[in-house]
C-alpha cells in the first residue's frame, strides 16, 4: 500500500505492517470499506490505493523505522511531548521504546519543570538579553533630546559600563580600591590595637582611620551623585538594584553623623548612639558595590533571584529533616544528656549535623543516639546536594548571557555610529513570544 504523510511517500509491504495489527497503519489491512477507512486517515484515493494523513511529515521516519525494526528511537533534539502525542496517533506503545533512548525520554517527560527551565533558559538567552540590549539602547537615545546629550552620554557609558573606554576601567579600578580599603580599614579597626581610649575609659577610633573612612563616603558620595547627574532617565535611577546599593553604602554614614548630632545635644536622648554603633557595622555591605565591576557577582544576584524555588524547596528539606531528627534524639537522649534535654536544644543540634558545620558542642552519648546522628548527617547532605545542580546550571547560564550582554554594550559607539550590531537570533525571539501567547491562551 502506498502512504502519503504530510506529502511524504512511502510504499510499504502489508506483511510488515501485519506485524503490528493494533496499530493505526495495521488497522488499514482490515478495513473492506471507504467509510472505515477514512476513520484511521484523512483521504483515500482509491485508484491508486493510496492513504492520505495531515500529519507531521518529520517525524514519520521513526514510526517508519519502528515497523522496520521493532523499536522506537527518540533524537535529543526531539519535544518529547510532541513524540509522545505523534506515536499516540499512530498507535504505537511507549513501551516499544529502545533502553537506550527510554532513561532520557521518560526522564525528560516526567520532568516537566526541568523542561520549562530549559525553555525559560532559552528563552532569556534570546528575549531578555535582546530586550536588555533595546533598552540599553532605548536610554542612550534620551540624550539625543537633551541638553549637552553627546558629553552626558559618554559620562554615562565611562561610570555604568566598566571596560568601556580607558576613562571607565580607571574609574572601575578607583572604585574597586575605594571599596576594599574601606572594607580593610572597617576590619582593622576593630582590632584592640589600633583603637584609642580617651581619659574617660571610652575607645574610639583611629584618626588615620577616620580619614580614610571619610575619604570612602566623599568617593562613594561622589560616585552616586555624578552617575545620577547623567542618567538618562532620573525617574528610573533608583530602581535599579546596584544604584539602591550605592546609596545604601553611604545612608549609614550619614544617619551616624545625624544621630551623633542629636544625642550630643539632647543627653536624654543617649540610647540613639546604640543605633549609631549598628549603623556603623552596616558598613560592611559596601563590598556589595564590587557587583558593579563584577560579572560574577551579577550573576550570582540574577541565580539567586530566579531560584527561590529551589532554594524554598532547600529550606523545606532542611526543617522537616530538622524537626523529625530533633524529636527523635530528644526521645533518646533526654534523660542521659543534659545538653539534649530539650526539643529547642536538639533543633540546634540537629541544624549543626544537617547543615554538616558539626560544632561538637552536643553530642549524643547512646549507641542509638550515635546511629540518629548517622542518619540525620547522611540526610543532611543528600537533602544540601539535591538542588544544588539546578542552582548551578542557572548560575552558569546567567553569566554567559550577563558576558554576551556586556560584549554588546562595549561594542557601541554612539559618536560614530555603532561599531557592531548586536547579534540576536529574530527568528527564535518571535517564535518564543507567539509561543508565549498560545501557551497564555491555553491557560486562559
Amino acid at each position: 500500500i502506498s502512504i502519503n504523510v504530510g506529502g511524504f511517500k512511502k510504499k510499504m509491504r502489508s506483511n510488515t505492517l501485519l506485524r503490528f495489527p493494533e496499530t493505526r497503519l495495521g488497522k488499514l489491512l482490515s478495513c473492506h470499506s471507504k467509510e472505515s477507512i477514512l476513520e484511521l486517515c484523512d483521504d483515500y484515493d482509491d485508484t491508486k490505493n493510496e492513504f492520505y494523513f495531515d500529519r507531521n511529515p518529520e517525524l514519520f521516519p521513526y514510526v517508519l523505522h519502528f515497523y522496520n525494526t521493532g523499536k522506537l528511537h527518540v533524537m535529543g533534539e526531539l519535544c518529547v511531548f510532541s513524540f509522545s502525542q505523534e506515536i499516540e496517533y499512530w498507535g504505537i506503545n511507549e513501551f516499544f521504546i529502545d533502553s537506550c533512548c527510554s532513561y532520557s525520554y521518560h526522564g525528560r517527560k516526567m520532568e516537566p519543570d526541568q523542561e520549562k527551565w530549559e525553555e525559560q533558559s532559552d528563552q532569556e538567552s534570546t528575549t531578555s538579553s535582546f530586550d536588555e540590549i533595546l533598552a540599553f539602547y532605548n536610554d542612550a537615545s534620551k540624550f539625543d533630546k537633551q541638553p549637552f546629550g553627546n558629553i552626558r552620554r559618554q559620562l554615562w557609558l565611562a561610570l555604568d559600563n566598566p571596560g568601556y573606554s580607558v576613562l571607565s576601567r580607571i574609574f572601575s579600578v578607583l572604585s574597586i580600591v575605594v571599596v576594599l580599603g574601606s572594607i580593610v580599614t572597617m576590619c582593622l579597626n576593630s582590632l584592640p590595637d589600633f583603637q584609642i581610649v580617651d581619659s574617660n575609659g571610652n575607645s574610639g577610633e583611629d584618626p588615620r582611620f577616620e580619614i580614610v573612612e571619610h575619604f570612602g563616603i566623599a568617593w562613594f558620595t561622589f560616585e552616586l551623585v555624578a552617575r545620577f547627574a547623567v542618567a538618562p532617565d532620573f525617574l528610573k535611577f533608583f530602581k535599579h538594584a546596584l544604584n539602591l546599593i550605592d546609596l545604601m553604602s553611604i545612608l549609614p554614614f550619614y544617619i551616624t553623623l545625624i544621630v551623633n548630632l542629636v544625642v550630643e545635644s539632647s543627653p536624654t536622648l543617649a540610647n540613639l548612639g546604640r543605633v549609631a554603633q549598628v549603623l556603623r557595622l552596616m558598613r560592611i555591605f559596601r563590598i556589595l558595590k564590587l557587583a558593579r565591576h563584577s560579572t560574577g557577582l551579577r550573576s550570582l544576584g540574577a541565580t539567586l533571584k530566579y531560584s527561590y524555588r529551589e532554594v524554598g524547596l532547600l529550606l523545606l528539606y532542611l526543617s522537616v529533616g530538622i524537626s523529625i531528627f530533633s524529636v527523635v534524639a530528644y526521645t533518646i537522649e533526654k534523660e542521659e544528656n543534659e545538653g539534649l534535654a530539650t526539643i529547642p536544644a536538639c533543633w540546634w543540634w540537629a541544624t549543626v549535623s544537617m547543615t554538616t558545620v558539626g560544632y561538637g558542642d552536643v553530642v549524643p552519648g547512646s549507641t542509638a543516639g550515635k546511629l540518629t546522628a548517622s542518619a540525620c548527617i547522611l540526610a543532611g547532605i543528600l537533602v544540601v546536594v539535591l538542588p544544588i545542580t539546578l542552582i548551578f546550571n542557572k548560575f552558569s547560564h546567567f553569566y554567559r548571557r550577563q558576558k554576551q550582554l556586556e560584549s554588546a554594550m562595549r561594542s557601541c559607539d554612539f559618536g560614530d555610529g555603532m561599531k557592531e550590531v548586536p547579534s540576536v537570533n529574530l527568528r527564535d525571539y518571535y517564535a518564543y513570544k507567539v509561543k508565549s501567547l498560545m501557551a497564555s491562551l491555553t491557560n486562559m
